[in-house]
């Protein structure tokens, strides 16, 4: 009985600590709490950054803290507001936290998105009726404008300008040269209408390149988009794309261009979304001096896009896609069928850099022979691309780039290499 007794008290006592940790731990979460809905985020932190000691991997406790970090304006909120995120992204408090900490340091294309799935995830009034608060707050600090403009210039050395037509017929007496160009891109954008479930947005395009020799290839693009979301429930949205396209070649028109792209989009979680998309698409190409078969290749191409991206880190991003593509064109021999793949990483570096790479491989093979040749051509490319742009700030961004191309035919003057190196400033309004 003595055994038995001394056996008790000792279990007694090795339990009284276990004990007490558990309610200091209850009792630094309720104290911790209790400072947030006071206004003292300093005093919540150190609440539960005290009671992290004692369970450090309690989802709880992170996520107050997080909080806590947010309502004091620490910048360390972000990356435990997105670990939070990555642990559970059906979460109304982490998107909502996400969404103010991103409002409070002025990104507010930032905070828009994780408002704006926030609304996606069915909240309730309460929540909602924040949300479209500050949506509404984000309009009114653009000055409740609905349009935007980005400009662009620069220089590029392109080692074989005469494949500005996309791969297609080389000009007869024009061989394969190389040559430095000046580049202009005017963009318009602007919103008719946008609310928690649907956009319409339209957007309007000019790019002008000036050559320092081959002028005849002087490129003209007006681009013109229509474009129209509709959230259909938490998981899918919808997205059509109209656009007309017009391109002018040395001064002449060389191909006008009328597209319509209906998509299905699914978000599974922050970040992640997969797409699949038709593409029609009718081509009408000029005759000239230059090109007097060029309207050969008028007819449509009918399109299957696949794409995917997917965040790995806080710091990367993956994307990659497949294309199915067929080409039904006036004359047989400029009909085809081709399949594209693209893989690309974007890294988000210190000093506000980031770093893009990304690969394309494509196969494409014509349905009939092409006058003065003895066999159906058929065509393998392998395209590679890197780019390090420095967002000196929101309005200003400077690009580098570099892109390599390179196609292998079974028809020999249609085997090319060529390769882009540019740079590029950027502004935005």
């Amino acid at each position: 009985m003595f055994r038995k007794l001394i056996i008790f008290g000792a279990l007694s006592l090795l339990a009284a600590p276990a004990c007490a940790t558990e309610a200091d731990f209850e009792k630094r979460m309720a104290r911790g709490v209790a400072a947030l809905e006071a206004g003292n985020p300093s005093l919540a932190q150190e609440e539960f950054q005290t009671a992290l000691k004692e369970h450090p991997a309690d989802s709880e406790a992170n996520l107050y803290l997080a909080i806590a970090l947010n309502r004091a304006n620490d910048p360390a909120a972000e990356s435990a507001l997105k670990s939070a995120l990555r642990l559970d992204p059906g979460n109304l408090r982490i998107n909502l936290e996400l969404g103010t900490f991103y409002y409070n340091q002025k990104m507010y294309d930032e905070a828009g998105d994780y408002f704006d799935n926030l609304l996606t995830l069915q909240p309730d009034s309460e929540v909602r009726a924040a949300a479209d608060g500050y949506l509404a707050a984000i309009y009114k600090k653009n000055n409740g404008k609905r349009w935007g403009a980005v400009v662009s210039g620069g220089m590029q050395y392109d080692s074989n300008v005469p494949l500005a037509n996309d791969g297609g017929p080389l000009p007869v007496g024009v061989s394969r040269r190389g040559d430095l160009r000046g580049i202009f891109n005017l963009g318009l954008n602007g919103t008719a209408l946008h609310d928690s479930n649907q956009e319409l947005t339209g957007s309007y395009s000019f790019y002008q390149t000036v050559h320092l020799h081959l002028s005849d290839f002087n490129l003209t693009q007006n681009l013109v988009d229509l474009t129209y979301k509709r959230r259909i429930s938490p998981l899918f949205s919808a997205r059509v794309v109209g656009s007309f396209e017009s391109i002018l070649l040395g001064g002449e028109l060389f191909d006008n261009d009328v597209s319509i792209t209906p998509g299905l989009f699914a978000s599974f979680k922050e970040g992640m979304t997969s797409g699949l998309e038709y593409r029609f698409r009718g081509s009408s190409f000029s005759n000239s001096a230059t090109y007097p078969t060029n309207t050969d290749r008028n007819g449509t191409t009918h399109s299957i896009l696949l794409s995917h991206r997917q965040p790995v880190s806080e710091i990367l991003n993956l994307r990659g896609g497949y294309t199915f593509e067929r080409d039904l064109t006036k004359v047989s021999a400029w009909s085809s069928a081709a399949h594209l793949g693209t893989v690309g990483l974007a890294v988000t570096l210190p000093a506000s850099l980031l770093l893009d790479v990304s690969l394309e491989a494509a196969t494409r093979k014509y349905d009939d022979v092409l006058t003065g040749e003895t066999a159906i051509r058929s065509d393998t490319s392998i395209t590679g691309a890197t780019s390090l742009t420095w967002q000196k700030s929101e309005h200003l961004g400077l690009s580098l780039g570099y892109q390599y191309s390179n196609n292998d035919s079974n028809i020999s003057g249609y085997n090319y290499s060529r390769s882009i190196t540019s740079i590029m400033v950027q502004g935005r309004y």
